[in-house]
C-alpha cells in the first residue's frame, strides 16, 4: 500500500540572489520651507476670510437705528373708526364691485349637476370656470376658500342645500378664490 507523501518529488528551485543596493536617503536640509510658508499663507488668508464673514454677519444682525412697523405695531399706531359712522355702513351695503372667481371640478357630481350647478353660479354673478373631471371622486362637496372669502363660500352653500358641503379656508391657493369639488351627496 502505498501513501501520498512516498510519490512526491522534490524539486528544487535555484534562485538567484538579489544584490542589495546601498540606499540612499535624500538630505534633511531640502527647501521644506517653502511648502511651509504655502501653508501658513493660506491658514492666514482662511482666517482672514472667517473674519471678514463674521463681520458682515454681525453687521447684518444688528437693528437698525429705524425702527421698523410690524402689523400689530401698525394697527395700535392707526386711528381706529366708528364702527357706527355712516362711511362704514355705506361700504357694507354697497354692492360688489368684484366677483370672485370660482373654478368647478366635478368629483363625482356628473358632468349634467356640474353644469347646472356653473349656470346658477353665473347667474348669482360669480366668475365661474369648469374644470371638468377631478383626478379623485368624494362623497360629499368640499369648497375650500383664500381668506376673506368665507362669506361668499357661505353663499354658495346655500345655493345647494341639498348637498352634504365642507367649508374650509386655504393658506396657499392658486388661482381661484373658491374652489369647489363637486362630490357625489
Amino acid at each position: 500500500m502505498a501513501r501520498d507523501f512516498d510519490f512526491r518529488v522534490k524539486r528544487v528551485i535555484n534562485k538567484t540572489p538579489v544584490k542589495s543596493v546601498p540606499v540612499t536617503t535624500a538630505s534633511t536640509n531640502t527647501a521644506k520651507s517653502g511648502s511651509n510658508a504655502l501653508l501658513w499663507t493660506i491658514l492666514v488668508l482662511l482666517l482672514i476670510a472667517a473674519a471678514i464673514g463674521i463681520w458682515q454677519f454681525t453687521i447684518s444682525t444688528t437693528s437698525s437705528t429705524t425702527p421698523v412697523q410690524n402689523p400689530d405695531t401698525a394697527k395700535v399706531a392707526s386711528p381706529t373708526t366708528n364702527p357706527n359712522s355712516t362711511e362704514v355702513k355705506n361700504n357694507i351695503l354697497s354692492p360688489q364691485t368684484f366677483s370672485p372667481l370660482v373654478q368647478i371640478y366635478d368629483s363625482g357630481a356628473g358632468s349634467k349637476a356640474v353644469s347646472t350647478l356653473v349656470e346658477e353660479l353665473k347667474m348669482l354673478g360669480y366668475k365661474v370656470d369648469n374644470l371638468d373631471k377631478s383626478q379623485f371622486n368624494y362623497d360629499r362637496t368640499y369648497i375650500r376658500y383664500r381668506a376673506g372669502m368665507l362669506a361668499e363660500a357661505e353663499k354658495i352653500q346655500a345655493a345647494m342645500p341639498e348637498r352634504l358641503v365642507s367649508l374650509k379656508e386655504v393658506v396657499t391657493a392658486g388661482l381661484f378664490d373658491i374652489l369647489i369639488l363637486y362630490g357625489s351627496k
